[in-house]
C-alpha cells in the first residue's frame, strides 16, 4: 500500500477525533479543541493537522506534523511553520510531530552563529513504537485506537486485534466504519497478517466511511466479496439496533427481499446516519415501491 493513503487516513483521522488525540499528545482533555482551516495562512502545507486548544482556560494552538516515512527535512519545517502559524495567529504554539513508523526522534533544532544563540527550538515528538498497547486499549480515547497495532504491544496479534475490535464496537454507531478503516490500514503497516485482520474488522461496515476509498489493497476488496448479502442484512439490523434500541420483526423480512448488494450498501451507510426509526422506514419504503 503506497505510503499516501496511509497519510490521507491518519490526518482524516486526527481532524475527526482531533480531542482523543489531543489527549494523546498531552495525557489529559482538553476544556475544548477546534480544528483551524489552513487556508488563512500564506504558505499551505497539507502534511499538517492545525487545532485550536483551551487547556484548563489557557488556549494555544497545536501545530501535528505526521510522519509516515523517515524525513531529515522536518524539523527546519516544523520551526518554519511553527514561526508562521504564530505570526498568523498571536496565539503560542505548541508543535508535535507524530511519529508512525521508523526510528524514534529527537524533539529540538538550534544553531549558533557566532555570540548568538539564534534558534533554540523545541517540539513535542510522540514515537507510537514507544507507547504500551496495552494501557492505550484500557484507558486511551477510542479515536486513537486504530493506531495501537503501531505500538508497542506484548499481546498475540489475534488478541490484540479482538480487544481493538472490542473497543471500537463499544463506541457510537457513526464513529464506528472510520475507525474500522484506520485499524484495517494501520494493523496491515503493523505487520499483522491479512486473514487475523479481516477476521476481526466487520468489513461490511467500513463501506460507510467516506474513508473507504482511499483504500485500495486488494486484501481489502477480497474482504468485501467474502461478506454475504446475509451479512449486509445482519450489519444494517445491528447498527439499527444500537442506535435506537428496537425494530420491528417485519424490517429484516423486508431487508431480506432486496437482492441487490449496492442497495443494502446503501442502506447501511443512511442507517448509520439516521436519526429515528421512522427516518429508516421511510427510506425503506421508498426503495420497495420504486424497484
Amino acid at each position: 500500500m503506497i505510503l499516501q493513503e496511509y497519510d490521507l487516513i491518519i490526518k482524516a483521522l486526527v481532524e475527526r477525533y482531533s480531542s482523543h488525540f489531543v489527549h494523546l499528545v498531552r495525557g489529559m482533555s482538553a476544556d475544548r479543541v477546534e480544528r483551524l482551516e489552513k487556508e488563512a495562512v500564506a504558505v499551505k502545507r497539507e502534511s499538517d493537522v492545525l487545532l485550536n486548544v483551551c487547556e484548563d482556560g489557557y488556549e494555544y494552538i497545536m501545530l501535528m506534523e505526521i510522519q509516515t516515512r523517515p524525513d531529515r527535512e522536518i524539523p527546519l519545517r516544523l520551526l518554519e511553520y511553527t514561526a508562521m502559524q504564530h505570526r498568523e495567529y498571536k496565539k503560542p504554539v505548541y508543535p508535535v510531530v507524530l511519529n508512525l513508523t521508523g526510528r524514534p526522534q529527537e524533539g529540538g533544532y538550534g544553531f549558533d552563529c557566532l555570540d548568538l544563540t539564534v534558534v533554540a527550538f523545541s517540539y513535542r515528538v510522540i514515537n507510537l513504537a514507544d507507547l504500551p498497547a496495552g494501557d492505550v486499549l484500557r484507558y486511551g480515547p477510542v479515536g486513537i485506537v486504530p493506531l495501537v497495532p503501531l505500538m508497542q504491544r506484548q499481546l498475540s496479534d489475534e488478541e490484540l486485534m479482538a480487544r481493538c475490535a472490542r473497543r471500537i464496537r463499544e463506541a457510537p454507531a457513526e464513529w464506528v466504519p472510520d475507525l474500522y478503516v484506520g485499524l484495517a490500514l494501520f494493523a496491515h503497516l503493523g505487520k499483522i497478517p491479512d486473514e487475523v485482520i479481516l477476521k476481526n474488522i466487520e468489513v461490511s461496515k467500513m463501506e460507510a466511511s467516506p474513508l473507504f476509498e482511499g483504500i485500495r489493497e486488494k486484501w481489502i476488496n477480497e474482504g468485501i466479496q467474502k461478506g454475504s448479502r446475509e451479512d449486509r442484512i445482519e450489519a444494517i439490523l445491528e447498527v439499527l439496533e444500537e442506535k435506537i434500541g428496537r425494530y420491528p420483526g417485519e424490517l429484516a423480512v423486508k431487508l431480506r427481499a432486496i437482492e441487490e448488494m449496492d442497495t443494502l450498501k446503501m442502506l447501511f451507510r443512511r442507517a448509520v446516519r439516521i436519526k429515528s426509526l421512522e427516518e429508516f422506514l421511510a427510506i425503506l419504503s421508498d426503495i420497495l415501491t420504486s424497484n
